[in-house]
């Protein structure tokens, strides 16, 4: 027991003469006095804490004096205090920012005897530390995935790569927007063993896709569906060509129709002439010929009628295909503007104002 308090005692004076000496080192000289005698006495403190077996108290009394002023014994002390708490991964990097730093030749004994002390207890602290690999399952395109690892943010460039970890149980949890919210994975890391853990993640189906657009709320603040994209001014156009060229396409049938019964009439009109030249005068009903004369002129009426209502749908047809035109073309519409067809007695057209 006294043996354990004259060391605990030597710590103590170790920090706090580290501390004292940082009024006449270095960078340390830039510092305030009372920033220098914060820091020495946070040292003191935390030299106690660690000879307590506080380890944690420790840490954290060396950092807030370090933040104060920079001093090696500092970052001893808490390298050891990290060893104590089986944080072997802090441990190391603070040992090694020890031992990498450049101390200049006035640096006083204290700091020398610091870097000297944390190259050799580096290395009984590095064969501890283990190496856990994490990666995460299809997820793996998401931009905006997060890890962590017993709470702590993980880097992702880093999944997939073995990282110096300290031994134990611990917990990978992963994160993403799209995915379902994945079990946490846990692992147990032997002493300066190796191990790998994946978290396994799922897209969620019932959110809606990346990039879509959120539903408009209207003037009553009643949510509407989306809609869906809003016709393009080339679109009508090229549907109001493609039935121009449909109405003359029925146009031209019309008018060719009709044509062709009017001719049809045409020329039964004439047989029915001539039939009835034959027939003579006076032509009774009952004579085969008066009865040719009555049927031709029937079908003379029957041909000239469809003959009218082809050129009817015809002009319609024609029409429609001129204003569908018309409309194709025209990228402003005007309220005095229209095209209309027309069917008179013996004429069919179309009329309209520009």
């Amino acid at each position: 027991m006294r043996g354990t308090l004259l060391r605990t005692r030597s710590f103590v004076v170790s920090a706090a003469l580290g501390a004292a000496l940082l009024g006449v080192s270095g960078p340390a000289a830039a510092q305030s006095d009372e920033q220098r005698a914060g820091a020495r006495t946070l040292a003191t403190e935390g030299a106690q804490a660690y000879s307590e077996g506080r380890f944690k108290d420790a840490v954290d009394l060396f950092g807030k004096a370090e933040s104060l002023v920079h001093a090696p014994p500092h970052l001893l002390f808490m390298a050891r205090a990290y060893t104590k708490l089986g944080q072997y991964v802090k441990a190391r990097e603070a040992y090694l920012k020890i031992v990498k730093e450049q101390l200049p030749p006035n640096t006083p004994q204290a700091f020398r005897d610091a870097q000297s002390a944390a190259d050799e207890e580096r290395k009984q602290v590095e064969p501890h530390i283990g190496r856990l690999k994490v990666t995460v399952e299809g997820a793996e395109a998401a931009k905006d995935l997060a890890v962590t690892i017993d709470g702590q943010p993980f880097p992702v460039v880093l999944l997939g790569v073995p990282q110096p970890t300290d031994p134990g149980e611990h917990t990978v949890t992963a994160t993403a927007t799209g995915f379902k919210q994945a079990a946490a994975a846990t692992v147990s890391l032997k002493d300066a063993g190796s191990a790998a853990v994946a978290v396994k993640m799922v897209v969620d189906d019932t959110l809606p896709p990346a990039g879509a657009a959120p539903a408009p709320v209207d003037s009553s603040g009643v949510l509407s569906a989306p809609s869906g994209a809003p016709p393009s001014d080339s679109g009508s156009g090229n549907g109001l060509r493609v039935g121009s060229y449909v109405g003359f396409g029925v146009g031209a049938v019309g008018i060719a129709l009709g044509t062709v019964f009017v001719l049809k009439s045409a020329s039964n009109r004439k047989d029915a002439d001539s039939a009835a030249g034959e027939c003579g005068s006076p032509c009774y009903k009952d004579d085969p010929a008066a009865i040719k004369v009555a049927d031709l002129d029937d079908k003379a009426r029957s041909a000239q009628t469809l003959g009218i209502v082809g050129y009817v749908v015809g002009g319609l047809g024609v029409a429609a295909g001129v204003t569908l035109f018309v409309l194709s073309s025209s990228k402003k519409s005007d309220s005095t503007a229209f095209v209309a067809p027309y069917v008179g007695p013996g004429a069919v057209g179309v009329r309209g104002a520009f």
